[in-house]
C-alpha cells in the first residue's frame, strides 16, 4: 500500500512523504538503504562515484540524459534505522534545497514499513508541480525497492 501525504509550509515549501510495507525483515531492508554508496537497486544508472566516507560523504549519481546528482549523507542512525541526506538541487524534480529521510520500521511477522520523506523548495515551477514531481518520483523509488527485494 502506498500512502502519500503532502503539507505546505508558507507559500513555497513542499513536504512530501510516502510509505509502503514490505514482506521483508526490517534489518534486510535497512542493510540495502544504509549502504549509502551502493544504489545498484536503482535501474538505469550510468555510474555512481563516491567522495569521502560515512556522514558527509557525497555520492555523485549519473543517469543518462539527466543532470548529475550530488547526494550528501547528512546523518545515519543504525539503531533507529534512519538515514538523512540532502541535495542542493534535483533538476528533474524541479526542486532545490532538497532534504530527505528514509526510515525503516520493523513490523510483526518479518515485515517492515519504509517511510521516505522530504522537504524542498520549488525551482522554477509552482508548488503543485514540485509536489507532483516529488510524489511521482517517490512512487517510483518504492517500486524499485519492491522489485529489488522480490529478486
Amino acid at each position: 500500500m502506498l500512502e502519500t501525504r503532502v503539507e505546505t509550509r508558507g507559500e513555497v515549501s513542499v513536504e512530501a512523504s510516502v510509505e509502503r510495507e514490505f514482506d521483508t525483515p526490517a534489518n534486510a531492508l535497512w542493510a540495502i538503504l544504509a549502504d549509502f554508496g551502493d544504489i545498484s537497486w536503482i535501474p538505469g544508472l550510468e555510474k555512481v562515484e563516491l567522495e569521502g566516507e560515512g556522514v558527509g560523504m557525497i555520492r555523485h549519481v549519473t543517469v543518462p540524459g539527466m543532470p548529475q546528482l550530488h547526494e550528501r549523507l547528512d546523518a545515519i542512525d543504525h539503531d533507529r534505522m534512519v538515514l538523512d541526506y540532502s541535495l542542493p538541487a534535483v533538476a528533474y524534480l524541479k526542486v532545490k534545497d532538497y532534504r530527505a529521510r528514509a526510515h525503516v520500521i520493523g513490523l510483526e511477522a518479518g515485515r517492515c514499513r519504509l517511510v521516505w520523506s522530504c522537504t524542498s523548495e520549488p525551482d522554477g515551477v509552482t508548488q503543485a508541480e514540485a509536489t507532483a514531481n516529488t510524489e511521482a518520483f517517490y512512487a517510483m523509488v518504492l517500486t524499485w525497492i519492491g522489485d529489488f527485494l522480490a529478486r
